[in-house]
């Protein structure tokens, strides 16, 4: 009796852990709309709504993207993470040849920053023009 009692304590205790843990991940869900077509990844995405899923502090800094109408989605590392408190979610996109890429993700956990594409930078240090963007969540 006695095992059966501590073994459905550990069960509801771990169904407790697992459910404020999903809990928690759905609040780092961050949606954005992006009005043109963007490389962030190495992947070409298409303009629209994103879903960006944001990894914990505990596992490492990263993000998902995924399109809300179409599901493509791209897995990023970003190359710094500041930890500051946005006043609104956002993308930033940056032009360089013709050709847009993520460049800055601001989200409720802070301004994730990307580098940009080797193939663009090469381009745009050939001639090709710079300018930023800002895309604003809904």
């Amino acid at each position: 009796m006695k095992k059966f009692l501590l073994s459905t304590f550990v069960m509801v205790a771990g169904l407790f852990a697992l459910a404020s843990g999903a809990r928690a991940e759905s609040n780092s869900v961050v949606t954005i709309h992006v009005n043109q077509d963007f490389i962030a990844g190495g992947k070409a995405l298409s303009a629209g709504t994103y879903k960006v899923y944001q990894g914990s502090p505990e596992t490492g800094q990263w993000l998902i993207l995924r399109n809300k109408e179409t599901g493509a989605s791209v897995f990023l590392l970003p190359t710094t993470h500041d930890e500051t408190f946005p006043r609104q979610f956002q993308a930033k996109l940056t032009r360089a040849a013709n050709v847009y890429y993520l460049s800055e993700v601001v989200t409720d956990l802070g301004v994730y920053t990307f580098s940009s594409p080797r193939a663009l930078t090469q381009t745009a240090t050939n001639g090709g023009s710079r300018q930023n963007g800002n895309v604003e969540s809904n």
